[in-house]
């Protein structure tokens, strides 16, 4: 445990809500080695409040570490935070993680439904899908399309489960 530097919080969380939502990021991006995907000031300020006593204080140990893991395993909130060790020792270097969204559909896979006796099959392109030699941008125009009212598309063709 670190314990040669002190650190008041309180006067810390007052210059922090002084700052703007872009110096907000850039401190964030300090701190961590990454730039954050939010923009909501209390909780930029609270992870760079978080950040600023791990430095003083010293991080969470490994052991509690692999129990927080093992506890989240099943829990989504696992694969939301990316994998982001120490920040970079030039404080001015930032990282950026891409977007990746949840799922891909393959070109070439043809998705199944029927809907009303009516047997839909709809082939996935490269750049979005087609139905009865029709191209649409979208799963979900696909969706509307077949039944006339809107529809999530993964929710229409199952690839999602409902609440």
């Amino acid at each position: 445990m670190k314990t040669e530097e002190t650190l008041n919080i309180d006067e810390l969380e007052k210059t922090l809500a002084t700052l703007s939502a872009r110096e907000l990021r850039e401190r964030f991006a300090t701190c961590y080695g990454h730039t954050p995907t939010t923009r909501n000031r209390a909780h930029l300020i609270k992870k760079i409040l978080w950040a600023a006593q791990r430095d003083v204080f010293g991080d969470i140990s490994d052991a509690a570490r692999k129990k927080a893991l093992a506890i989240a395993d099943d829990r989504d909130v696992k694969g939301r935070f990316p994998n982001v060790q120490r920040p970079p020792e030039n404080k001015n270097q930032t990282a950026t993680i891409a977007y990746r969204p949840d799922s891909k559909l393959l070109p070439g896979t043809v998705l199944h439904r029927n809907y009303k006796g009516e047997d839909i099959r709809v082939l996935v392109l490269e750049n979005g899908f087609e139905w009865n030699d029709q191209r649409f941008k979208s799963i979900s125009a696909v969706a509307r399309a077949v039944t006339g009212t809107r529809w999530n598309g993964k929710l229409f063709f199952g690839l999602k489960k409902g609440k």
